[in-house]
């Protein structure tokens, strides 16, 4: 029953990344200066996103019940020592849902308002995008401390310091490049098409240097990114896959194949995050004591069971429906 609960964890936050990820790296983008394709930018990334922005949330959610309901004492330790990082990032969540929500709906219509709506998504989203990233640095370093007394030791340290920001700034740079990619095919204006194809570039560009600078700054840390890497054949295979993807990618791009480029992105970002897995499973948390690994920590197992079953017939229900979701609204559409 773990090893079930663990399956649906990791694809929870596979799906997160890949679906909710690609909606903050389209706010971030639109930060970005776009001159007379501004609008037209704007109305495509309102489309592609207007019909399933809210259920990308669904996969945030599922992770957190089951935390809390499997496996309360990683929950506990999470949220009390992580909590201003995670306030920081529901205060991001509820903006960027505000601000896309008003630039909709709005009785007031005009562009002053317009622009304020656009901005404050754009920001949050790169807002939120960072601190997902500084959250997920922060769980193994081995710097969380229940007993600790101090308030910087207990609530600040463990997600202080150059390594959990540029994981931070790696995300970002890994949402841009799904939206960017994802968005190619959302738009018949082959302007705005190329905006979108220049952005996947420049973002791939990006996510190869960040992540060098996580490998950099993890040299500070106790346990160092590229040693830990070599130790495994699995885990530096993942980064030599994902690095060898982006020939393919961009050879898909090429030939202008919107669902097969989608998919390529998507595998390659499912190989980062599989390495990242790897390096840590099955501990979910590393603390100044020693790591809270999933096997340990589980709740009782009448819980798991009710747990598991809750889950199962769950998903009967969700990943039908979020088929149906993205058939009628994305792959019905002829590929552009």
């Amino acid at each position: 029953m773990i090893d079930v609960l663990i399956f649906f964890i990791g694809a929870s936050l596979l799906l997160y990344v890949l679906l909710g990820g690609s909606d903050y790296g389209a706010g971030i983008i639109e930060l970005l200066p776009a001159g007379r394709l501004r609008e037209k930018q704007k109305h495509v990334i309102n489309e592609a996103m207007g019909p399933v922005w809210e259920a990308n949330h669904m996969w945030l959610i599922l992770i957190v019940v089951i935390l809390f309901m499997g496996f309360p004492v990683i929950f506990t330790t999470l949220m009390v020592a992580l909590h201003l990082p995670m306030l920081a990032l529901l205060l991001g969540i509820v903006v960027r849902g505000a601000a896309f929500t008003f630039r909709h709906y709005d009785a007031i219509q005009d562009a002053g308002s317009q622009r304020v709506y656009t901005w404050l998504f754009g920001l949050s989203s790169l807002w939120t995008a960072v601190w997902l990233g500084i959250i997920a640095a922060s769980l193994n370093r081995g710097i969380i401390d229940p007993e600790a007394a101090g308030i910087w030791e207990a609530y600040v340290a463990p997600w202080w310091g150059p390594y959990p920001l540029a994981v931070g700034v790696f995300v970002a740079c890994i949402f841009v490049f799904l939206a960017g990619i994802y968005l190619i095919a959302e738009t018949t204006d082959e302007g705005l098409a190329r905006r979108f194809r220049r952005v996947a570039a420049v973002a791939n560009c990006l996510v190869i240097a960040s992540g060098g600078l996580v490998f950099a700054a993890s040299l500070g840390e106790r346990e160092s990114l590229p040693a830990a890497f070599l130790e495994s054949p699995a885990r530096w295979g993942t980064v030599v896959l994902a690095t060898l993807l982006f020939v393919v990618l961009w050879a898909s791009v090429a030939r202008r194949r919107g669902w097969l480029t989608r998919v390529i992105a998507g595998g390659q970002v499912g190989l980062i995050l599989a390495g990242w897995l790897l390096l840590y499973a099955p501990n979910a948390v590393t603390t100044a004591a020693g790591p809270l690994s999933f096997y340990e920590q589980a709740a009782p197992e009448a819980t798991l069971r009710q747990l598991v079953l809750a889950l199962l017939i769950g998903s009967a229900f969700i990943f039908p429906s979020l088929w149906f979701l993205l058939r009628v609204f994305k792959m019905g559409r002829p590929e552009r």
